[in-house]
Protein backbone atom coordinates (compact mmCIF):
# COMPACT_ATOMS: atom_id res chain seq x y z
CA UNK A 1 0.00 0.00 0.00
CA UNK A 2 0.91 3.64 -0.16
CA UNK A 3 3.04 5.04 2.63
CA UNK A 4 1.26 7.17 5.22
CA UNK A 5 2.05 10.87 5.24
CA UNK A 6 4.14 12.01 8.23
CA UNK A 7 1.21 14.03 9.65
CA UNK A 8 -1.15 11.04 9.84
CA UNK A 9 1.19 8.60 11.60
CA UNK A 10 -0.28 6.88 14.61
CA UNK A 11 3.08 6.94 16.38
CA UNK A 12 6.58 8.13 15.65
CA UNK A 13 9.60 5.96 14.82
CA UNK A 14 11.10 6.77 18.24
CA UNK A 15 8.01 5.30 19.92
CA UNK A 16 8.40 2.12 17.87
CA UNK A 17 12.06 1.89 18.91
CA UNK A 18 11.03 2.43 22.55
CA UNK A 19 8.58 -0.46 22.23
CA UNK A 20 11.33 -2.70 20.84
CA UNK A 21 13.61 -1.67 23.73
CA UNK A 22 10.93 -2.70 26.25
CA UNK A 23 10.73 -6.21 24.85
CA UNK A 24 14.31 -6.63 23.58
CA UNK A 25 16.68 -4.19 25.29
CA UNK A 26 19.61 -3.10 23.16
CA UNK A 27 18.04 -4.17 19.85
CA UNK A 28 17.89 -1.58 17.08
CA UNK A 29 15.56 -1.53 14.11
CA UNK A 30 16.98 -0.92 10.68
CA UNK A 31 15.30 2.06 8.98
CA UNK A 32 13.69 -0.20 6.33
CA UNK A 33 12.24 -2.49 9.02
CA UNK A 34 11.03 0.50 11.00
CA UNK A 35 9.21 1.90 7.97
CA UNK A 36 7.71 -1.48 7.10
CA UNK A 37 6.40 -2.00 10.65
CA UNK A 38 4.93 1.49 10.71
CA UNK A 39 3.24 0.91 7.36
CA UNK A 40 1.82 -2.46 8.46
CA UNK A 41 0.58 -0.96 11.74
CA UNK A 42 -1.04 1.93 9.87
CA UNK A 43 -2.77 -0.40 7.39
CA UNK A 44 -3.95 -2.61 10.25
CA UNK A 45 -5.46 0.35 12.08
CA UNK A 46 -7.10 1.63 8.88
CA UNK A 47 -8.66 -1.80 8.27
CA UNK A 48 -9.87 -2.13 11.89
CA UNK A 49 -11.41 1.35 11.76
CA UNK A 50 -13.09 0.68 8.41
CA UNK A 51 -14.52 -2.71 9.41
CA UNK A 52 -15.61 -1.43 12.83
CA UNK A 53 -17.45 1.45 11.14
CA UNK A 54 -19.18 -1.08 8.87
CA UNK A 55 -20.33 -2.99 11.95
CA UNK A 56 -21.67 0.20 13.54
CA UNK A 57 -23.54 1.01 10.34
CA UNK A 58 -24.88 -2.55 10.16
CA UNK A 59 -26.40 -2.23 13.64
CA UNK A 60 -28.00 1.05 12.56
CA UNK A 61 -25.73 3.49 14.37
CA UNK A 62 -23.91 6.53 13.06
CA UNK A 63 -21.58 6.34 16.07
CA UNK A 64 -18.64 3.97 16.38
CA UNK A 65 -18.64 2.25 19.77
CA UNK A 66 -16.04 0.13 21.50
CA UNK A 67 -18.28 -2.90 20.96
CA UNK A 68 -17.84 -2.52 17.19
CA UNK A 69 -14.05 -2.48 17.46
CA UNK A 70 -14.13 -5.26 20.03
CA UNK A 71 -16.33 -7.49 17.87
CA UNK A 72 -14.15 -7.01 14.79
CA UNK A 73 -10.91 -7.69 16.67
CA UNK A 74 -12.28 -10.77 18.41
CA UNK A 75 -13.87 -12.30 15.33
CA UNK A 76 -11.25 -11.45 12.73
CA UNK A 77 -8.01 -11.41 14.71
CA UNK A 78 -8.91 -13.34 17.90
CA UNK A 79 -7.73 -10.30 19.89
CA UNK A 80 -9.12 -9.02 23.17
CA UNK A 81 -8.89 -5.35 24.06
CA UNK A 82 -7.22 -5.02 27.49
CA UNK A 83 -9.56 -3.31 29.90
CA UNK A 84 -12.53 -3.69 27.54
CA UNK A 85 -13.30 -7.38 27.82
CA UNK A 86 -16.87 -6.37 28.51
CA UNK A 87 -19.86 -8.62 28.32
CA UNK A 88 -21.31 -7.20 25.10
CA UNK A 89 -19.60 -9.63 22.72
CA UNK A 90 -19.54 -12.53 25.19
CA UNK A 91 -23.21 -11.96 25.99
CA UNK A 92 -24.09 -12.35 22.31
CA UNK A 93 -22.22 -15.65 22.21
CA UNK A 94 -24.00 -16.77 25.38
CA UNK A 95 -27.38 -15.87 23.88
CA UNK A 96 -26.53 -17.71 20.68
CA UNK A 97 -25.48 -20.78 22.66
CA UNK A 98 -28.67 -20.66 24.70
CA UNK A 99 -30.75 -20.38 21.52
CA UNK A 100 -28.92 -23.33 19.97
CA UNK A 101 -29.50 -25.42 23.09
CA UNK A 102 -33.17 -24.48 23.12
CA UNK A 103 -33.50 -25.45 19.45
CA UNK A 104 -31.75 -28.76 20.08
CA UNK A 105 -34.03 -29.49 23.03
CA UNK A 106 -37.12 -28.77 20.94
CA UNK A 107 -35.86 -31.12 18.21
CA UNK A 108 -35.12 -34.04 20.55
CA UNK A 109 -38.72 -34.83 21.57
CA UNK A 110 -39.73 -35.02 17.91
CA UNK A 111 -36.99 -37.54 17.24
CA UNK A 112 -38.02 -39.60 20.27
CA UNK A 113 -41.68 -39.62 19.25
CA UNK A 114 -40.75 -40.89 15.80
CA UNK A 115 -38.65 -43.65 17.35
CA UNK A 116 -41.51 -44.68 19.64
CA UNK A 117 -43.84 -45.11 16.67
CA UNK A 118 -41.55 -47.56 14.93
CA UNK A 119 -41.24 -51.06 16.39
CA UNK A 120 -37.76 -52.40 16.96
CA UNK A 121 -36.52 -55.28 14.83
CA UNK A 122 -36.93 -57.67 17.77
CA UNK A 123 -40.52 -56.54 18.26
CA UNK A 124 -41.31 -57.12 14.56
CA UNK A 125 -39.98 -60.66 14.58
CA UNK A 126 -41.49 -61.59 17.92
CA UNK A 127 -44.95 -60.29 16.97
CA UNK A 128 -44.78 -61.84 13.51
CA UNK A 129 -43.53 -65.10 15.01
CA UNK A 130 -46.46 -65.09 17.42
CA UNK A 131 -48.90 -64.53 14.55
CA UNK A 132 -47.43 -67.32 12.47
CA UNK A 133 -47.23 -69.58 15.49
CA UNK A 134 -50.90 -68.89 16.21
CA UNK A 135 -51.86 -69.63 12.60
CA UNK A 136 -49.87 -72.80 12.49
CA UNK A 137 -51.35 -73.91 15.82
CA UNK A 138 -54.84 -73.21 14.48
CA UNK A 139 -54.09 -75.10 11.27
CA UNK A 140 -53.03 -78.16 13.21
CA UNK A 141 -56.30 -78.27 15.13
Amino acid sequence: GASRPMSSRIFEPKQLQDLVNQTHPGEKLEPAVEMLLMEVAGEFLDEVARRSCELAKHRGSKKLDIQDVQLHLEKTWNMKIPGFCGTSVRRRHHLLDMTRKRLNVSKKPKEKSRKRGRPKNDEKTSSSDAKTAGKSDGAKR
